[in-house]
């Protein structure tokens, strides 16, 4: 995956993980997967 794509993949899982009506497992299964459980912090500050 492309650094841009990588960057864009981890905001949005970051953002769908927070805005989940459910606890966000699939997307924080995505971050674990691919970011070692690691969200973006300028996604997070930005909420």
């Amino acid at each position: 995956m492309g650094g841009i794509d990588a960057t864009k993949l981890r905001s949005s899982m970051t953002l769908f993980a927070h805005a989940a009506d459910e606890d966000g497992a699939v997307f924080r299964a995505v971050l674990d997967r691919f970011y070692g459980g690691r969200e973006d912090g300028e996604t997070v500050r930005r909420l």
